[in-house]
């Protein structure tokens, strides 16, 4: 989530081709989709394919683990956006090639900015199932903890959307319980203890990744019109959204690339920046011995935060006098909140009031000592603090400013706040989420704030790259819209034709996920099931699936891979990650506490 919109977009095609300016790159693997979103945020920053890259980089995965549909399945993707109706579903957008992709790109920069400081970096492998995880950052948290969460349900309806009497669905952000009971209140809701027990659940699920609320609340908002929630949304502070589908999707990932980055103007002497640029290194991790100031919350900058730490920067979070809300919030994992935890560990924290004179003029402080600077603050507050860019640049040149935003450079967004649910009801991610004649719902998991921090990350990566060949800083800016749009221009080709062999599967203890996309692979599934392979279309998929229901999913996985058919297991809760073979080695303990997902790369060497 994220507070709201950002400023005005700038630094067009030819800013950002000068950050590679030509470099030669040659990503590949599989899954296709990570391949490609890799090149052509790489060609967006002036790369260009070549045989003889600068940088090798190799994406993939486990046998069978590094497609799409697998990769979900592992990870646990499926079982977080199945957990509203109890059973796992997949996301019709492609999410974790999306992830790799991007994951793939910052390894490709991090891996430059290294060899420019004398690094031997020969090149960087990346996986599906790493990037995936990073999908589900507090869920593995909170899952390995211990604890039960979430503590309990309100209520036997769902959670948002809701309906109106209009035929439309809206997806509703209140940031307080006084929002939230006003709200329902203008609504006619006059039983303030059905709604103060929604509270808990539907603050929680986005860690919870599921919510039940009353009935009482979906029957009161299918008496309004859209005009009239809108009006009771804006009387009482409440952010709402209708669910929009047919938004503009101009193609694949090369649609528009998803950060700006503008070059600081050159300053005629200014000072020089504050800190020593032969700071020591303490190892050779591409960011070792630089220094992020990040001054974020919630789940998008922190990601970006954790990111840049674990490529070696020291990261130093600032919070508000007394700590983030998030470090002593439930489920905890020991002392410490596990979502908290899965975003901001490793980092270093000092407290400081950013509202008073002396807390900005501490930051900016900081700030000049420093190589990025990232913040997600709402609209105009680094402006208002004296903590905008232009400010920062005057006494540190070389800073690489990064913005976070919701919105981004959108015109009239729908509300000042920008949520995950809210900024995938608007980019109409939905429509392609679910099946063909599901209603458009944005799926529970955030796929939104990860796919933001995600990108965040790679636009400061590609700042620092930028700098180390000009030795100016720069100010970035990155949205979780454009994430949102990335993700929605990455639906299958074949989404509209899915049939059962396209979701998880039914078998005697689980489910199971199998990559059949074409006539030749499931002619190899019909006969490693045993069938006749004459049958074919959804005949010959009933049958198939009928079949799976008659062995368990550990013995078809290894059935269909030996008979050359990629096959996975359904992870059917994140807690089962620590113990699964498959993800060996892809998690770290966090204290001891609980797990959390490792570093996405795997950097190579000529030694």
């Amino acid at each position: 989530m994220n507070d709201g919109a950002g400023g005005r977009r700038s630094g067009g095609p030819g800013l950002l081709r000068a950050v590679l300016a030509g470099a030669a790159v040659s990503p590949r693997g599989r899954p296709v989709r990570a391949v490609d979103t890799c090149a052509a945020h790489l060609a967006w920053l002036g790369a260009v394919r070549s045989p003889e890259p600068a940088v090798g980089c190799l994406i993939g995965g486990p046998d069978g683990a590094d497609g799409e549909a697998t990769a979900q399945a592992v990870t646990g993707l499926m079982a977080v956006h199945g957990r509203d109706r109890g059973v796992p579903r997949r996301l019709g957008l492609d999410a974790v090639s999306v992830a790799t992709g991007v994951v793939a790109a910052q390894g490709v920069l991090a891996a430059l900015i290294a060899r420019s400081r004398g690094r031997d970096v020969r090149g960087v492998e990346v996986s599906a199932l790493d990037a995936g995880l990073f999908l589900l950052n507090h869920h593995v948290t909170i899952a390995t903890s211990g604890g039960d969460f979430p503590p309990h349900e309100s209520g036997p309806a769902p959670g948002p959307p809701f309906a109106t009497a209009d035929g439309r669905w809206v997806e509703v952000e209140a940031l307080s319980p006084e929002h939230w009971m006003a709200f329902w209140g203008r609504l006619g809701v006059v039983r303030k203890d059905i709604v103060g027990r929604a509270w808990l659940p539907y603050v929680l699920r986005y860690l919870a990744g599921r919510c039940a609320l009353p009935a009482e609340l979906h029957e009161a908002t299918r008496r309004s019109t859209l005009a009239e929630l809108r009006g009771a949304a804006e009387s009482s502070g409440v952010a709402l959204c209708p669910l929009r589908t047919e938004t503009p999707v101009n193609g694949g990932p090369e649609a528009a690339p998803p950060w700006t980055i503008s070059p600081h103007p050159e300053m005629p002497g200014a000072a020089p920046p504050a800190f020593s640029a032969s700071r020591p290194v303490a190892d050779d991790a591409p960011l070792s011995g630089l220094r992020v100031v990040e001054a974020t919350s919630r789940m998008q900058g922190p990601l970006a935060g954790l990111l840049l730490r674990m490529l070696g920067a020291e990261v130093v979070k600032v919070e508000p006098p007394g700590g983030d809300f998030g470090r002593g919030s439930r489920p905890l994992a020991g002392t410490t909140g596990a979502a908290y935890l899965a975003y901001n560990r490793g980092k270093s924290v000092v407290e400081i009031d950013y509202k008073s004179p002396a807390g900005r003029a501490e930051i900016a402080d900081l700030a000049a000592t420093a190589d990025v600077f990232l913040h997600n603050w709402r609209p105009g507050r680094a402006g208002k603090l004296g903590l905008d860019a232009g400010s920062l640049r005057r006494r540190n040149p070389r800073l690489v400013y990064a913005g976070a935003s919701g919105w981004g450079g959108e015109p009239e967004p729908p509300s000042p706040i920008a949520g995950d649910y809210l900024v995938q009801a608007y980019a109409g991610c939905g429509e392609r989420l679910n099946p063909p004649g599901e209603p458009p719902f944005p799926t529970r998991a955030t796929i939104v704030d990860a796919t933001g921090g995600l990108l965040a990350c790679e636009g400061v990566l590609a700042g620092l790259y930028l700098r180390e060949r000009t030795g100016r800083g720069s100010a970035v800016e990155t949205s979780l819209l454009a994430g949102a749009r990335a993700l929605r221009a990455a639906a299958p080709e074949n989404l509209l034709g899915w049939d059962v062999l396209d979701g998880p599967l039914e078998t005697v203890d689980g489910h199971l996920v199998v990559d059949a996309p074409d006539p030749a692979a499931r002619r190899r599934l019909q006969q490693a099931c045993g069938l006749d392979a004459g049958a074919t279309g959804a005949v010959a998929a009933e049958r198939i699936a009928d079949r799976l229901r008659e062995l368990p999913a550990a013995v078809w996985e290894e059935r269909l891979r030996d008979a050359g058919v990629p096959a996975a297991r359904v992870c059917a809760d994140p807690r089962e990650l620590p113990d699964d073979p498959r993800v060996k080695g892809r998690l770290e303990s966090v204290n001891g506490d609980c797990w959390a997902p490792g570093a996405p790369w795997r950097f190579t060497s000529n030694r």
